[in-house]
């Protein structure tokens, strides 16, 4: 009995958080857009199985009335089961959704996955409309890295350090996620800015604008960087990822 009410109760929560996360525009934090409408559903369907399972009779043997204790554990469980639903919806409220941060991209490693459905990326023909994404993929893939020096771009990140010249390069960082955010890769290009600390802190939302070059630095491992003309503070956009 305990069991059925446990499931019950994680059930709910779990369809109305997600339901809530859809209303408030916030499902694509944790949703590939494609599965909107199935991770939607999905919910609804739980929560009709959930107010059917109020309504189904236990089976005789479970339900025979022990007396005043057992309807006291009961009523009990039930508002248990109303008060850990509150709670769940109204945690979002209280505490809103966050995105992936530096500290994540840091265990999954900046461009250290294959960025599925990028295609390949040489950065021979017109780069205008580059991302993130598309730039990392290019600096990974091109076989003409000399052919990238002098280019121009203008990329929008959050800023993540580069793990061989932290106080130098740092990378312009977006999240690229294929399902949902546990399999969110973070793919970034890297900036040569010296001190960058000095001004700049970790997570921090920036645009910024420049022409790639030759890596100036000793230490990073990135042959290919923006050198920038200007790095401008920007707050973190309404869908933070790539896909």
């Amino acid at each position: 009995m305990r069991q059925r009410w446990i499931g019950v109760v994680l059930t709910l929560v779990a369809c109305v958080t997600t339901v809530w996360l859809w209303i408030n525009g916030d499902l694509g934090l944790y949703v590939h857009p494609r599965y909107f409408a199935f991770t939607v559903i999905a919910a609804v369907c739980g929560i009709v199985v959930v107010v059917a399972s109020f309504v189904v009779r236990v089976p005789a043997d479970e339900a025979t009335d022990a007396g005043p204790t057992r309807r006291a554990w009961r009523l009990g469980l039930s508002v248990a089961v109303v008060v850990a639903s509150l709670f769940g919806v109204g945690s979002l409220i209280v505490l809103p959704p966050a995105t992936l941060t530096s500290a994540t991209a840091d265990q999954r490693s900046v461009n250290s996955g294959t960025v599925v459905g990028a295609g390949s990326q040489q950065a021979t023909g017109d780069t205008a409309d580059y991302g993130v994404k598309e730039w990392a993929t290019a600096l990974r893939q091109s076989t003409d890295l000399q052919g990238i020096a002098g280019k121009p771009t203008t990329l929008t990140g959050f800023i993540s350090a580069d793990p061989d010249d932290p106080e130098n390069v740092f990378f312009v960082t977006r999240f690229f996620v294929t399902c949902c955010a546990a399999d969110a890769q973070p793919v970034g290009v890297p900036v040569y800015q010296p001190d960058w600390k000095s001004s700049l802190a970790l997570d921090d939302w920036v645009e910024v604008t420049g022409a790639f070059d030759l890596n100036p630095s000793v230490k990073s491992r990135q042959p290919m960087v923006i050198v920038p003309q200007q790095v401008s503070p920007v707050d973190e956009p309404s869908d933070p990822y790539v896909y």
